[in-house]
């Protein structure tokens, strides 16, 4: 089976055959030494001379053939009846093989006869409506070739491809007839316009099938088939002209489908009622096939149904279909449509690619009145289209390795495995690891099925199980759809979960040695160093007690950090606010205490950081100003924990030692992600923090 972008670049090459097979064909019509245009009624030409005349006829020296305005409408299917079409498209076969044969003549409205000539076309001569029709209709079944290969094959994919078949061969069939210069074979418009009504009933078929299947599917097979049924009815009746007018056997059938499909949208939405993801994908499709289709059954459909005006260009109602495509397009990303992930846009990065080579080199050359731009345009393309993908292609088969080596994959394991343990603690870095080995077009997640790495969709997915984390992980098209899964593959994912396995241990006995050893020091320090200032304590004066006390304060806070446990912020604002009381108390200085808890949480650091911040900013207050009046206040919102200190008093000890102090604050700060202020204003000092915190809930 072939890989992905195997199959995508084919997709593409079979287009871009059908591209160049509709210009090459266009270009084999003939063109004249005389151009033509409707004036009125009539017809006017244009002679080699730079002459104007009206014609009244055509003739060959031997027969006469009217010069009907009708024989430059763009669209032959507005004729009232099918006779009309035939004497139409009968004209038009007389007319080109008295051109062929060098005998044809234009009979102006004086009797006088003039010659004509026949002549090649060439690129510069199709004109841009034909560029246009022609590229819209390629760009939709891009779209949908896109949408059909990486997607499972259901009904409503299938026929969403379709419609892509059907815009482009309908839109390019018109694009050769519609732009013709004047003269085109009979037989050829008949055929061109067969193709065209072909690609509209097969494009309403299509469309309906697919609204009455997309996201929930139809209540049975019997409608789709219905669908199908109708377009093999519809072109039958249409091409054997079994009814009298292209009204009864055309354009009433394509409004006649498309409105039953459309009816479909109504069905789907009662069915998506208790699923709103489906139910916004529904409502982004509808709006996307009806800008897309709207604009034709007004322009076009309806006038030609009820006779009520002359219908609109053809040529330029084609190309809003392209809405319809780039609708679906921007909902594979917004809406998840088709079960495509947004990486689907990035299978658009070769075509673009060549895309913008093209066109870059086109408006240079142009800006340096370079001649030849179509040349130059077709040049380009090829570069950007055909030797840049062949000569990347050429590269890896002939100088690049196909299977990675032990040395290859583990330098793009370990490292994304490593990092993306460091970042969370609850990520086990197989995702990471495996994204950076095989480099798949996309993963996901899935229930664990089974302990083995298996191969599925014939080596389009692979399936890694995590056993500790009860998943598996699918990880589809390697090598961003490059090439498929191989036994190989099985045997590196293998490795990178044993790689895994050795890590995790690692990290196991490293977390073990650290907090067994953490755990000894806080044992020595409580036992050795807390006796010690117990004693101490005993033995001190009045004046030095306090000192001792806050020592032992900052033993136990560090040895409460180092438990690592996790404290309310309730729990924690009562021991500094019993803390801070004591330390006024001794200095003599009143305390304004202002504490309001929530259900927040501070870790063991968060705490201790916290205390340390609170305690110098009580030091500086307490020791280096003549301070009587301290006011704390501790507030929490929305995740938020606001401290601010305030005390009155002029500084009355070392400037230096104060402002280091706050230094020091900022610096604890900025290690809790959060905000520090001070402000001293007329001899009113003021500390303000914020620090971002977690809810319980959390």
């Amino acid at each position: 089976m072939l890989s992905l972008k195997t199959r995508i670049i084919a997709g593409l090459a079979l287009v871009s055959f059908y591209g160049f097979m509709i210009i090459t064909l266009a270009l084999a019509l003939p063109g004249s030494d005389t151009t033509f245009q409707i004036n009125g009624d009539r017809i006017q030409a244009q002679l080699p001379d730079g002459k104007s005349v009206i014609v009244t006829a055509f003739t060959n020296g031997e027969s006469i053939q009217t010069a009907d305005v009708s024989l430059l409408i763009e669209e032959p299917d507005v004729l009232p009846h099918y006779a009309d079409l035939n004497t139409f498209f009968d004209s038009h076969q007389t007319l080109y093989k008295w051109l062929s044969a060098g005998t044809l003549k234009i009979v102006s409205d004086t009797g006088k006869e003039y010659s004509m000539e026949r002549r090649s076309r060439s690129l510069t001569q199709l004109s841009g409506l034909f560029w246009l029709q022609l590229l819209c209709g390629l760009a939709g079944m891009i779209i949908c070739l896109l949408v059909w290969i990486p997607a499972k094959r259901e009904i409503a994919i299938h026929s969403f491809a379709l419609t892509g078949l059907s815009y482009v061969l309908f839109s390019s069939a018109a694009a050769i007839y519609s732009t013709r210069d004047f003269f085109i074979p009979g037989t050829m418009f008949a055929w061109l316009s067969g193709i065209n009504h072909f690609g509209a009933l097969l494009f309403s078929a299509s469309l309906g099938a697919f609204l009455w299947n997309y996201p929930r599917k139809a209540p049975g097979h019997w409608l789709t088939t219905g669908f199908y049924l109708a377009f093999t009815v519809a072109i039958l009746i249409d091409q054997l002209q079994l009814v009298n007018s292209p009204v009864e056997g055309f354009h009433s059938w394509v409004m006649g489908i498309f409105l039953i499909g459309l009816s479909g949208s109504v069905w789907q939405w009662t069915k998506t009622k208790e699923k709103p993801h489906h139910r916004s994908a529904l409502g982004w499709v509808v709006i996307s096939i009806v800008t897309g289709t709207a604009f034709f059954a007004g322009g076009m459909i309806l006038p030609a149904i009820f006779q009520v005006a002359q219908p609109a260009s053809q040529g330029l109602l084609f190309t809003t279909f392209l809405l319809m495509y780039l609708g679906m397009a921007l909902g594979v990303v917004r809406h998840r449509l088709f079960d495509l992930e947004q990486w689907w846009f990035s299978l658009w990065s070769w075509l673009l690619g060549g895309l913008f080579i093209m066109l870059t080199d086109l408006v240079l050359a142009m800006l340096l009145s370079l001649s030849g731009p179509i040349t130059l345009t077709l040049s380009v393309a090829l570069i950007g289209w055909l030797y840049f993908p062949l000569r990347q292609l050429l590269w890896k088969k002939l100088f690049l390795r196909n299977h990675q080596e032990l040395d290859e994959w583990l330098a793009q394991a370990l490292p994304a495995m490593l990092d993306a343990q460091n970042v969370s603690d609850s990520r086990s870095g197989v995702e990471e690891a495996l994204q950076a080995v095989f480099d798949p077009l996309f993963m996901e997640p899935a229930p664990l099925a089974s302990s083995q790495i298996t191969i599925i969709n014939k080596g389009q997915s692979l399936s890694v199980p995590e056993p500790l984390e009860q998943r598996s992980w699918l990880l589809h098209h390697p090598k961003h759809g490059e090439r498929l899964f191989n036994r190989q593959d099985t045997r590196i994912a293998s490795l990178v979960l044993s790689l895994h396995q050795l890590v995790s241990q690692a990290k196991l006995a490293h977390a073990k040695g650290a907090r067994e050893e953490r755990l000894r020091i806080r044992r020595d320090m409580h036992d050795d160093l807390g006796a010690k200032l117990l004693q101490l304590l005993h033995r001190s004066t009045d004046t030095t007690k306090p000192l001792v006390r806050e020592a032992i304060h900052d033993l136990r806070d560090l040895l409460k950090d180092m438990e690592g446990e996790s404290l309310s912020l309730e729990a924690a604002i009562i021991q500094w606010h019993e803390e801070t009381a004591q330390r006024c108390k001794d200095h003599g200085t009143t305390l304004e205490w202002h504490g309001k808890p929530n259900s927040m949480v501070l870790a063991a650091s968060q705490f201790s950081e916290l205390t340390r911040i609170l305690r110098e900013a009580v030091t500086n207050a307490l020791k280096h100003s003549s301070t009587s009046v301290l006011t704390v206040s501790i507030d929490s919102r929305e995740n938020i924990l606001t401290l601010v200190i305030e005390n009155d008093g002029a500084l009355t000890s070392s400037q230096s030692t104060a402002i280091r102090g706050l230094d020091i604050m900022a610096g604890r700060a900025r290690k809790l992600s959060g905000r520090f202020e001070h402000h001293n204003v007329d001899g009113q000092w003021k500390v303000v923090l914020e620090v971002p915190l977690a809810s319980s809930s959390n």
